[in-house]
């Protein structure tokens, strides 16, 4: 392990006893991610699953996932070179949670949300019959939320690490107001060259253009990029598939929204993106946002789910 100092916060929420048992590791993003971390950045506790079916590097920041590959597959997720990892920053990369809103937030600046550089609680982990892992993360609002998000709320991630990997969100308003309310898996994943790469699944779809003043069109086959691309599709199908050569990655979800992002050539405007690395990327995201965004009334519960395959 490395001497660089982690999170405190993060680091005493984990229950030795409980990752133990569920044959997880602790293991400093000072380790596993050296060349993202600066003199002076606080390293993140990070939990290592590594089952004979799949891996996954899992951070208590933002209950993110960084990294996953079932056995005898590639990795199929992308974590951006520039990449920073530091404490209270967003990482590029993974999976982030985009929760409780997704876009600029209501000081008009904030992007997705406060649950991506939050330190999660691991609540739950077991080893399960089949081989695979399951874990689940908590987030419950404090006084520094409701500064951001006046209400009171238990946000909780299931994760199982299989031979696919499968993740399902859950919200409950814990407060007596009506709270808006809008969520996306951000996923990146990896690609050996984003403009050899396409996404079916979406034709037909019903899209809003974010590129041209966010115009309405309907999406006519397969998605392919050669330009920044920003695209929200509505009432998506359930399943997509991201083809890139020969391989390709299933997503399945039951959330009504769907996104399709790569930030070509303006990479060089992203300091965590940088220039040129917008090949190896795609992001297509699932979630509930837009057009779908929810109120939570008091006591109210939204969840879906979302399952990467190969």
């Amino acid at each position: 392990m490395s001497d660089q100092p982690v999170a405190p916060s993060a680091a005493a929420s984990i229950s030795e006893a409980l990752i133990k048992a569920a044959g997880i590791r602790i293991v400093s993003s000072s380790e596993l991610y050296p060349a993202h971390q600066q003199p002076g950045d606080t390293a993140l506790p990070m939990l290592v699953v590594d089952n004979a079916l799949g891996r996954a590097v899992i951070a208590l920041q933002g209950a993110h996932v960084m990294a996953y590959r079932a056995a005898g597959q590639r990795e199929m997720l992308w974590v951006s070179p520039k990449c920073v990892i530091d404490a209270g920053r967003p990482m590029r990369g993974g999976i982030p949670l985009c929760l409780p809103w997704f876009g600029p937030g209501p000081d008009g600046k904030t992007l997705h949300g406060f649950a991506r550089t939050m330190p999660w609680t691991l609540i739950g982990a077991q080893a399960l019959e089949s081989g695979a892992t399951r874990l689940e993360l908590e987030l419950v609002g404090d006084a520094t939320t409701s500064a951001l998000w006046p209400h009171a709320f238990a946000f909780r991630l299931e994760i199982v690490v299989g031979s696919e990997l499968r993740l399902a969100i859950s919200a409950q308003n814990r407060g007596p107001d009506v709270a808006p309310f809008a969520f996306a898996f951000h996923t990146y994943f990896a690609v050996p060259d984003v403009a050899r790469t396409r996404v079916s699944g979406l034709a037909g779809v019903t899209l809003i253009d974010k590129m041209d003043n966010f115009a309405r069109q309907e999406q006519q086959g397969d998605v392919t990029i050669s330009a920044v691309t920003d695209s929200i599709y509505l009432a998506a199908p359930a399943r997509q598939t991201v083809h890139c050569d020969s391989e390709g990655f299933n997503i399945e979800s039951n959330s009504r929204c769907a996104l399709v992002w790569n930030a070509w050539t303006n990479d060089k405007n992203m300091a965590d993106l940088g220039a040129g690395n917008h090949v190896g990327y795609l992001c297509v995201e699932r979630g509930d946002f837009a057009d779908y965004a929810v109120t939570l009334l008091p006591g109210g519960k939204y969840g879906c789910s979302m399952t990467l395959s190969y």
